[in-house]
């Protein structure tokens, strides 16, 4: 066998690191998806369903509520909240994840913390996630009109904000892939904003927030 001259094994070595750099490259471009108990499945999901609900409260805000600054406030979080459910449910196809959570307890991606535990002790109240409308509260709202209607949807809003604020935050600290990190943290910074104006609205027809659970 004839030996490989120099200039042989200098090519031999270079396409060797170009390949491994390569491989490293493809490697960072192609992260592995996270799995099904991983905060960022667990957040994407459950954080779709607290959107749907505040989207409902929102679309009947703006067909019922007789104040424009009311209205405005309901297309802003149903847009907000609508698009960020197409990201979430985007990324949960992308990571070949079912979109509901095919019997894993909500809130499970918590567990451990103070929040999870506050969860379960809403869950007993008829509160599927933190901060959410009973179905009752969903009905009365539904059949409000008026003043009346505002006040609720504005308490009813706040506190959903609350628990979707609690939520998102661990989401943004915990989640190990960027897209869900930089969403979650962009769910904080909206809602801490709409719970100024929900809390200024409130504050103007006279009324207080709910009590805390």
């Amino acid at each position: 066998m004839r030996a490989l001259s120099s200039r042989q094994v200098l090519l031999a070595v270079v396409a060797l690191l170009v390949a491994l750099v390569l491989g490293v490259l493809v490697g960072r471009a192609l992260p592995t998806a996270p799995g099904a108990n991983s905060v960022d499945v667990g957040f994407s999901r459950d954080m779709t369903t607290h959107h749907s609900q505040a989207v409902a409260m929102a679309y009947t805000a703006i067909q019922v509520a007789p104040s424009p600054e009311i209205r405005q406030l309901a297309v802003d979080i149903a847009s907000t909240q609508g698009n960020q459910m197409g990201r979430m449910q985007q990324l949960l196809l992308s990571w070949d994840q079912p979109l509901s959570s095919a019997g894993t307890p909500v809130m499970a991606w918590m567990a451990g913390t103070s929040l999870h535990a506050r969860h379960e002790a809403e869950q007993a109240q008829g509160r599927i996630m933190p901060g959410m409308a009973t179905a009752a509260e969903m009905a009365r709202l539904g059949a409000e009109t008026g003043e009346v209607f505002e006040v609720d949807f504005l308490q009813l809003m706040l506190r959903h904000h609350a628990g979707g604020i609690e939520m998102a935050q661990h989401g943004a600290d915990h989640a190990t892939t960027g897209e869900v990190r930089d969403l979650a943290a962009a769910i904080v910074t909206s809602q801490r904003a709409e719970t100024q104006l929900l809390t200024d609205y409130l504050t103007a027809r006279g009324a207080q927030p709910l009590a805390a659970s």
